[in-house]
């Protein structure tokens, strides 16, 4: 019974995909609420029976391929670790497709049953992906994953500037498909093994080279689907998709895919230590990065994309300094604030007719007000403010970095997270501050916005409880209470010990001054005009004048992140430029002389022979006799020198 769940996980929503492809167009639009959603929610209930039984193992069905050294069995893990994802995928995954019944519900039927295939598609491979007891179904997952994630972020495909995101998207993604591949066969050449037992058992204890460069290759896939530097830029393009797409996709598991492959990797990253300090060293510097960024941004969900970024930047500092279990915390932390922000934006753009310029929001606390807490809720929770999921899932990890002595890389590393920390104060208060309060924008599309329905209101409730109480399964943050998800997660990655009595002093430092970046954001972005009576009204009259936003003072460090970097430029200069001549020169002077000239000649050749014979069909009997007898006597010419040879 055991060996069967695995397979009920994955089987579901691959089933309700193809009914979905199939004869999801005919249906009734009704079936389709079922069916799409209900693939996703059966699974999860299977995954929830695995956990409650402790039905884990290392499952074989078949042997699927066996070729000399090269065994590659169908089997599938279910562990401690992918459990875990388990629950994160589909669990917040059934609530992002439930809520996507209302979002969608505008699209005509086809369509309708298109967006729900893909979604039960995209949760599949990422099931796949996790479960996988070895690394040619972990490629196949990885790669499914990207397929469906190009589906998706296609969606409209009728949007050139969504056809463009969707193939950026893939595109950086194959990079990290190749390096996926490549550290395979390394690893493949070193132990001649492919399933994840025999290969970590076979990893010496001491590094090498091939170590280190089956390490490095791996991370790059990890930073190609996780969107970090330098493969990040197709992150905040892919906004282009459905909210509920950047929700599952970008928010709750896709990005994770990074960390989760270095959690599953752990045994190789443990002795390759260059490659591990630079999955900590990039996490790091893409936290800033994507933090400096969204200061700027006024997009709500690409703000909420680079915010994406950075959280994962988080998370790869935690993996990076063998903080494994702190990681998994944040990614659990993670997939629910960001699911309930994208999703409260979701119904704020919904409202706003499609619209997703903040700035031209304001004052949808007065009309918007379940959606207006709700967002509050997942951005106090981003910002890791006591006592939502946040606080505790981040300051675990900055704690965590802070206390590695004898590691300064994660020395470095926590000084990066505490300068982002503060960064996602401000920023998340500009963006909350801009779109909620004060007075309606004169340039807002909709005057009297209307809430969501309550198939979508519903999860984003759900999520918010979840992002204020779901930090109480683990506080050790504080140094004291439960520490449900180390001990759950400890079979699979171990157990990471660090203290230092001053972690929590700078933990609770973090937090008030990022709160207060929450707060100040409110004198920058908020008229004096439009402030609330009170304490700020009475913080105002003390203040000598109005604050003057940042970037009228640093115009081009504006204009620097505006431009994010320039990375963009870089890459277009770099490769895109270059291949586009490549191409152009390639046809001038090989395609067309050299393979169109071919296929030309061979037809011309053709024409003029078949001219040339056709005298000989003008309808007299005696040519054709004539033509006969010649060929006659020609094939007995033939066969007599053949036998004089002979």
């Amino acid at each position: 019974m055991s060996a069967a769940l695995p397979l009920l996980i994955l089987g579901f929503p691959i089933v309700g995909a193809v009914l979905l492809a199939g004869r999801g167009w005919r249906w009734p639009r009704t079936l389709t609420k079922l069916v799409g959603p209900g693939a996703v929610w059966l699974s999860f209930l299977v995954v929830l029976a695995a956990f409650y039984t402790s039905s884990y193992g290392d499952f074989t069905y078949w042997r699927w391929i066996k070729s000399g050294p090269f065994d590659v069995p169908m089997n599938l893990q279910l562990d401690h670790l992918s459990l875990f994802m388990c629950l994160v995928i589909t669990g917040v995954g059934a609530l992002i497709t439930t809520y996507a019944v209302g979002y969608m519900g505008h699209e005509d039927d086809p369509s309708y049953a298109r967006f729900f295939c893909y979604m039960d598609v995209f949760v599949f491979s990422m099931l796949l992906l996790v479960l996988a007891g070895n690394f040619v179904f972990l490629i196949v997952g990885w790669a499914g994953v990207g397929l469906s994630s190009y589906l998706l972020i296609g969606f409209y495909y009728w949007r050139p500037s969504a056809v463009v995101a969707a193939r950026k998207a893939f595109v950086m993604n194959v990079v990290g498909d190749v390096g996926m591949i490549l550290g395979t066969f390394v690893l493949f050449f070193q132990v001649h093994a492919t399933t994840y037992s025999a290969v970590f058992k076979a990893i010496p204890r001491q590094d090498s080279g091939a170590l280190e460069l089956a390490a490095f290759l791996f991370l790059v896939g990890a930073i190609a689907k996780s969107a970090q530097i330098p493969l990040h830029t197709w992150l905040p393009d892919a906004m282009e998709g459905p909210t509920p797409v950047s929700a599952l996709i970008h928010a709750a598991t896709m990005v994770t895919a990074g960390v989760y492959l270095v959690g599953r990797l752990h045994p190789l990253y443990d002795v390759a230590i260059y490659a591990h300090a630079a999955v900590a060293l990039i996490g790091a510097v893409s936290a800033l990065v994507a933090a400096s960024i969204a200061i700027v941004q006024t997009d709500i969900k690409r703000v909420l994309a680079y915010s994406t970024m950075s959280q994962i930047g988080y998370m790869f500092v935690a993996v990076g300094i063998g903080a494994y279990s702190a990681a998994f915390f944040h990614l659990l932390a993670h997939a629910f604030f960001k699911a309930l922000l994208f999703m409260s934006a979701g119904n704020v753009i919904h409202a706003m007719d499609d619209n997703q310029d903040m700035r031209v929001y304001g004052g949808l606390w007065r009309q918007l007000r379940p959606t207006s807490i709700s967002f509050l809720v997942g951005s106090l929770a981003l910002v890791g403010v006591i006592p939502f999921v946040g606080f505790w899932s981040k300051e675990l990890i900055l704690g965590s970095a802070f206390s590695a002595g004898g590691n300064p890389v994660a020395v470095y590393a926590w000084g990066i997270g505490f300068l982002t920390a503060l960064l996602t104060g401000f920023y998340t208060g500009r963006m909350w501050w801009l779109a909620f309060w004060g007075q309606p924008s004169e340039r807002r599309p909709v005057a009297h916005p209307h809430e969501a329905p309550r198939v979508m209101l519903v999860p984003v409730i759900v999520l918010a409880v979840l992002s204020t109480v779901g930090g109480f399964i683990q506080t050790t943050a504080l140094g004291l209470g439960p520490h449900l998800v180390d001990d759950f997660l400890a079979p699979a990655v171990g157990v990471f010990k660090a203290e230092n009595p001053f972690a929590l002093v700078l933990g609770i430092t973090t937090m008030l001054l990022a709160a207060l970046l929450f707060l100040t954001a409110y004198l920058f972005y908020v008229p004096l005009g439009e402030r609330v009576a009170g304490f700020w009204d009475r913080l105002a009259e003390v203040s000598v004048s109005h604050p003057r936003p940042w970037s009228a003072r640093f115009p081009r460090l504006q204009l620097l992140l505006e431009r994010k970097l320039y990375f963009d430029e870089l890459y277009d200069a770099v490769f895109v430029r270059p291949l586009d001549w490549l191409a152009v020169e390639g046809e001038r002077f090989f395609d067309v002389p050299v393979v169109e000239g071919s296929l030309s000649g061979v037809a011309t050749l053709v024409q003029d022979s078949a001219g040339g014979l056709s005298w000989v069909e003008n309808g007299f009997f005696r040519r054709y006799a004539l033509v006969f007898m010649g060929g006659a006597v020609l094939a007995g010419l033939l066969l007599v020198f053949i036998a004089s040879r002979g």
